[in-house]
Order: structure tokens, then C-alpha cells, then sequence
């Protein structure tokens, strides 16, 4: 187990670790904080796949371990929003299925 959790940030060339540092404000709760660095993620993926590389967002029980936090040098403030692996795909991209907007989206009459 050890020797696989050592060769998983080897998984792509490029490895980018989304951290959201938390910090008190009156208008921005820390759950916004957390949701605004996935939406960066998230952002970072668009972009990778609309040039063409491979991109995957993994978290894991790594991004909740306080070794990993503190070889990263991570704050007390700080905490591990994402992993994404980007590089190369060696098989072209599967295309995900196309879905009905109104399955997933309703009007409100108020």
C-alpha cells in the first residue's frame, strides 16, 4: 500500500494541488472559500480539455492526510481542494453522454 500511495503522483507529467487557504471574513464564509477553490479546480479542467490534455480530479484520503499536509507545508488555514493530473491522453477522450437539461433543471413560478 505504501509503495502505490508513493507512485500515485507519478499517474501524469503534471500534478496541480488546488489548496484553498480559509481565512475569516464577514461576507465570505469558509464554505464559500472551499467551494470557490473547487469552481478554480473545476476551471482548470475546462480550460486543459479544451486544449486538449488529459486533466482528472482526484482527492482521496491523501487530501484529508496531516503528512501530506505537512510535507506540502501546508497552515492550519489551509486545506487540499483537489489533485489534478494532467498530461498527455494515451486513448483518445471518452465523450460523456448527452443529457436532457430539463431532467436536471425546473422553472419556479413563484
Amino acid at each position: 500500500a505504501l509503495s502505490k500511495a508513493r507512485g500515485m503522483p507519478l499517474r501524469a507529467p503534471l500534478l496541480v494541488v488546488v489548496i484553498a487557504r480559509l481565512q475569516a471574513h464577514a461576507k465570505v464564509p469558509a464554505q464559500e472559500q472551499l467551494i470557490a477553490a473547487g469552481c478554480a479546480a473545476h476551471g482548470i479542467l475546462l480550460a486543459a480539455h479544451a486544449q486538449g490534455i488529459g486533466a482528472v480530479w482526484r482527492t482521496g484520503d491523501l487530501a484529508y492526510n496531516a503528512q501530506v499536509a505537512k510535507g506540502l507545508g501546508l497552515g492550519a488555514d489551509e486545506r487540499i481542494v483537489a489533485y489534478l493530473y494532467l498530461g498527455t491522453p494515451e486513448r483518445e477522450l471518452r465523450r460523456p453522454p448527452e443529457l436532457a437539461v430539463e431532467d436536471f433543471v425546473s422553472a419556479w413560478n413563484g
